[in-house]
Order: structure tokens, then C-alpha cells, then sequence
């Protein structure tokens, strides 16, 4: 569904919001002059260099050079995207967005979220009274303090089949809403019993701190020792991480994150002062878990415990993290060792050692192929090898991907020219993918925004003329929007020309409302929101010349496309001269090569 917004409720957000109060949420800034300056949010440093206009509504950091909007400050800070940040920011400015059936339909989710608020409410409470007397003991016994459980909102719910049925009475909410929120279940006989009984309750949060779902365990002799609620319209495992609520912030300052396997590794962790740590909710890592995490860190640490099991399964999450270019690194505890025993038994300093000396992913999967195989074969160490090699050809980075060669040749002893020939047996197994020097390429689709620099010289246009409404008419005349080799973004262009002919005037704000791609609006706002702030910001201080700029473009987008042009030529060259009686066709375009090999050099 696309993602359709009025430039004048977009307007209307941005005039009942103030930015300085909304990054003074987030850190501590003092006025300096005319400006606001503290401590950057998005990087780490000593001497605050990120400054916010008040009255341009706008800031920029000095350090890292991220600077923008106040929708520009939401997206990066809480890691979401342009529809999510307007969505959130209306909500705090009080302006409604959506239409009927819209609203049905958030009514229906906000009720499930309402459900599931109030039953972490009536768990935490049940934990602090004499019903959850074993319950509370058990946390004691794991050494977890009242302020962790007030931190983690842990509950209990009761040994009792209709606890819950007999409270919603109380809430005025229905047993089919409750069954649609996964907290009870419907009985093949007619009626309803309560899903979790006698179980230390841990409340899962999304990453708008609402109430999702819940994770389990049994204070009994329960065959199922952990339950987790089921997939709801709110609750989705392979999109939800435990602790991420909490851990966000940290993690953003931080650039990292530790994934540990259980809850109460999470908890412990949070308790010692490390709370960059979150963990799966028992299933397997997927991407969506990665895309969520990559908006908050550069680095990922999974934390593992000696079983082979935990290390072997763990070889998928890594080639994920790999194929996002993410520093994916692996922490492998001692003998007999979870992260919670390692917290509590050896402290929280020799688990941050832990995390200065963890693998690195080559270091991992070397390490991992000694158990696997017996290295000490040709067999085995062929096998070896090989599954390092198709880990490393997930690599989307060139310059990265030809290190990783280089050191694994060093690290298994054995020549870079036999190891390259051998990358020729990995062949593209997905449909669409291609192969290129031996490692499958992944291939480009449409609907996403492919990060070349044709595309970013597309990009730097349409920022200018949403920036410099001026020059759309000199873009137009001396480009052309035909010129755009990628359709969504020149179809943009032919919009921002016709919303100018239409009113004389086109903002950001006028263009993101008909973009249904996600990546698209998020990188056209970043480029767009650093354009403008080079051309109205006084916070830079730096002149800045977009006629230059927009000729540079042209000139490149140009040239670019009289060399695609040669290269037909002689093609048709080759082509024509492998035929026999072509001699007058050879010499035509002969004579076009070198005609346009003089255009392209003059």
C-alpha cells in the first residue's frame, strides 16, 4: 500500500512541533548565540559539535556531517523511516493523517496493544503479591534485583486456568479479543482457559515501547519449559527482538549491539551495565531482524555458549550479517558457560574483555572448520576451504571481499592464485544473480534504489530542484527528464516540474507523500535535507555553488552515456567484421567510432 500524505498535514506537523524540544528528548543542549549546541546523538564525541537552529528549525553536526529536518533527527534517532517518522511525529502534534478505513483498522491493532498492556500490568502486579511468592523467589535466587524487574516489567501469571478470562469481565474486553492477542485459548468444548499458568511472565515491547506479546517460563515441572505467545496482528518473532525497547538508545551511542540466546542473559546483562544486549526470541535470525538493527549499529556480536550446536546454527546468522555489510564478530564463552553464568560467576569486566578479544567472522569460521573437518586431510581441509570461500563470496564490498581472500590464503596456507581459481566452482544459485571475477553478484531490482553513482548524480538533480526551484527549468532545457536513466526517479522530476508550473514553488515536504518506495523516500530525504542545508543553513558557514554542482552533473550524466554509445559502435565493429562482404558497412562505422571517440574527448 502506498504511503500518501498532504504536503499540508506534512506543513501542519512541522509548525505544531518545535525541533529543539524534540533532540532536547534526547540530549542536553545548551544555547550558544543563536544556536543550540551539544554532544552529537548519532556518533561518539568529546566536544559537542551538533547544533540546532531554532528558528530555521534544523540542525547539523559538525563531526559527522548529519544534518536536516526535524523529520530527518526522528528517522535517524529512532532508526525508522519517513512514513513511520510522519506517522509518529503526528501523533505528538496531535494532527490526524488517516482516513476511515484507516482508522478501523489502527483502532483494531490499538486495542490488541491496550490488551497487552494491561496484562503486563496484572502479571507484574500478581509478581509483587503473595500468589507470585515462588515466582519472586526464583528471580531472587537468579540474583535479579527489583529495580531489573521494575526495568523489564517481569510478572507472574497465576496457577489458574480462568485467571485471566475472569479479569477481562473486569476490563470490559472480550474473550475473542483476548484469544486474538494470543492470551487465551478457545476450548474445542465451548469457552475459553488462559494460555500462560504458574510462569514467570517476561513482557516483549516493540520498538515503540508497546506491549506485544510475551515470553514464558514454567515455575513447574512443565514439559514446555519456555512458551512464547503466538503470532498476532501486533506480535511477529522474525521482527522483534527481546530488549531493543531498552537497549536502542545505547546502541546508537554505542554503533553495537550484543545478541545473546536467552532472556535472562539479556536481563543480567542489563543489570551489569551492559546494556547494548538484546536477544532472538527463540527462533532463528532473519532479515528483517538484520534490517532492523542495521538503522542502530555497524557492528554485531553474537555471544555464544562452547556447544557446537549454538556455534554451527549460528553460521546462517553470520552470512546474513555479512551480505549487509555488517562487522558481524562472535563471542565464544568458556566450558560450561552461558552469558548469565559468565555475568554472575566472573563479573562484568571480564565479559567486556570477552567482547575486546571476540572473533571476527574469517577468525570464527576458521576456527569453526576444526571441528567440523579434519584439516589435517587434503579432504578435509579442501572442505574446509570451500565453506570459507562461499561465506566470503556473500562479501558486498569489493575492496573487503578481495582482503578476505588474501587473508584466507595467508590463514590456510595456500596460494591466492589457486584459491581464485577455485572461486570459479561457486556459480550463482539464485535466479537473477550473475557471476563476476568468481563471486555470485546479487542482482538489482526495481523497486529499490540501486546505490551507484549514476543513480547518486540522479539523486544530487532532483535534490537541486527541489532546492533551487530556479534551476528546474535550466534542468529541463539543457538535460532533459528523458536524459534520468532510472524511471522512478524521473518520473520524480517530471513531478517536481509540474507542481512548480502548477504553484511556483515546490518543497521536500511536496514530493515525499507520492513516493511508495521506503528506501527511495529515505534517501531522496537525506539528499534533499543535505542540499538545502548547504544552500539556506547559516550553520555551516560555507559558500556553495549549485550551478556548478547541476553542470557537473550533466557533464558526467553526459559523458557517461557518449561512452555507452562507443562501445555500441564497436561493437557493431567486431560484429561486422567476423561477416564475409561487409567491407562498406565496417567503414561507415568505422568512421562513427572515430567521430565519437573525438566527441567524448573534447
Amino acid at each position: 500500500m502506498s504511503f500518501f500524505i498532504s504536503p499540508e498535514k506534512i506543513s501542519e506537523i512541522e509548525r505544531n512541533l518545535n525541533l529543539l524540544d524534540l533532540a532536547s528528548q534526547y540530549l542536553t543542549l545548551n544555547r550558544r548565540g543563536g544556536n543550540y549546541v551539544g554532544l552529537c546523538p548519532f556518533h561518539r564525541e568529546k566536544t559537542p559539535s551538533f547544533v540546532v537552529n531554532e528558528e530555521k528549525q534544523k540542525y547539523k553536526c559538525f563531526g559527522c556531517g548529519e544534518s536536516g529536518t526535524i523529520f530527518n533527527f526522528f528517522m535517524k534517532q529512532e532508526g525508522v523511516s519517513f512514513p513511520e517518522a510522519v506517522k509518529a511525529l503526528a501523533e505528538k502534534a496531535n494532527v490526524p493523517l488517516s482516513d476511515f478505513q484507516q482508522q478501523r483498522k489502527e483502532q483494531k491493532t490499538e486495542i490488541l496493544y491496550g490488551v497487552n498492556e494491561q496484562a503486563t500490568q496484572f502479571f507484574s502486579n500478581l509478581l509483587l503479591n503473595k500468589e507470585g511468592k515462588q515466582a519472586k523467589a526464583y528471580l531472587s535466587n537468579r540474583l535479579i534485583t527489583d529495580e531489573t524487574i521494575r526495568k523489564f516489567n517481569l510478572g507472574y501469571s497465576p496457577n489458574r486456568w480462568d485467571a485471566l478470562v475472569t479479569k477481562s469481565r473486569e476490563w470490559n474486553i472480550s474473550n475473542q479479543i483476548l484469544e486474538k492477542a494470543g492470551l487465551i485459548i478457545k476450548k474445542k468444548s465451548g469457552g475459553f482457559y488462559d494460555r500462560f499458568r504458574n510462569r514467570l511472565m517476561f513482557p516483549i515491547f516493540d520498538i515503540q515501547n508497546r506491549s506485544v506479546g510475551f515470553g514464558a517460563r514454567a515455575l513447574d515441572n512443565s514439559p514446555a519449559k519456555y512458551l512464547n505467545s503466538p503470532e498476532t496482528e501486533i506480535f511477529h518473532k522474525s521482527k522483534t527482538l527481546f530488549g531493543l525497547n531498552i537497549a536502542k538508545s545505547p546502541i546508537i551511542k554505542k554503533r553495537r549491539v550484543l545478541i545473546m540466546e536467552g532472556y535472562t542473559d539479556v536481563i543480567m546483562a542489563h543489570q551489569c551495565g551492559i546494556d547494548w544486549s538484546i536477544a532472538l526470541l527463540g527462533t532463528a535470525l532473519t532479515r528483517e531482524h538484520v534490517n532492523i538493527l542495521k538503522k542502530y549499529c555497524d557492528r554485531v556480536t553474537l555471544v555464544l555458549d562452547a556447544d557446537n550446536a549454538g556455534q554451527k546454527s549460528s553460521e546462517r546468522s553470520l552470512d546474513l550479517f555479512i551480505e549487509e555489510d555488517l562487522d558481524a564478530r562472535v563471542i565464544l564463552l568458556p566450558e560450561n558457560y552461558d552469558p548469565y553464568d559468565f555475568l554472575v560467576k566472573r563479573g562484568r569486566q571480564q565479559f567486556l574483555e570477552q567482547e575486546e578479544k571476540a572473533y571476527d567472522f574469517l577468525g570464527f569460521k576458521i576456527k569453526l572448520s576444526k571441528t567440523k573437518w579434519d584439516i589435517s586431510s587434503v579432504n578435509g581441509k579442501t572442505s574446509a576451504i570451500h565453506d570459507i570461500l562461499l561465506s566470503a563470496t556473500r562479501i558486498p564490498n569489493i575492496l573487503k571481499r578481495e582482503l578476505t581472500i588474501k587473508r584466507i590464503a595467508e590463514e590456510m596456507s595456500v596460494e591466492e592464485n589457486i584459491l581464485r581459481n577455485h572461486l570459479t566452482q561457486f556459480q550463482p544459485k539464485q535466479k537473477g544473480w550473475t557471476t563476476k571475477n568468481g563471486f555470485p553478484q546479487k542482482p538489482l531490482t526495481t523497486n529499490r534504489l540501486k546505490s551507484n553513482a549514476h543513480n547518486t548524480i540522479e539523486s544530487t538533480l532532483l535534490s537541486l530542484m527541489v532546492t533551487r526551484n530556479d534551476l528546474i527549468e535550466k534542468i529541463e532545457l539543457d538535460f532533459g527528464f528523458d536524459s534520468f536513466s532510472n524511471m522512478t526517479l524521473r518520473n520524480i522530476a517530471v513531478r517536481i516540474s509540474e507542481m512548480y508550473t502548477q504553484n511556483g514553488h515546490v518543497e521536500l515536504k511536496d514530493i515525499s507523500p507520492f513516493i511508495e518506495s521506503k528506501e527511495l523516500v529515505e534517501n531522496l530525504v537525506s539528499t534533499i535535507s543535505r542540499q538545502k542545508s548547504l544552500n539556506e543553513s547559516s550553520l555551516t558557514g560555507q559558500s556553495y555553488n549549485s550551478e556548478k554542482v547541476m553542470n557537473d552533473c550533466i557533464r558526467y550524466i553526459r559523458k557517461k552515456k557518449k561512452r555507452e554509445a562507443l562501445h555500441l559502435v564497436k561493437k557493431n565493429v567486431f560484429d561486422a567484421n567476423k561477416r564475409d562482404g561487409q567491407d562498406k558497412a565496417v567503414d561507415t562505422l568505422l568512421t562513427q567510432f572515430h567521430e565519437k571517440s573525438i566527441d567524448i574527448h573534447s
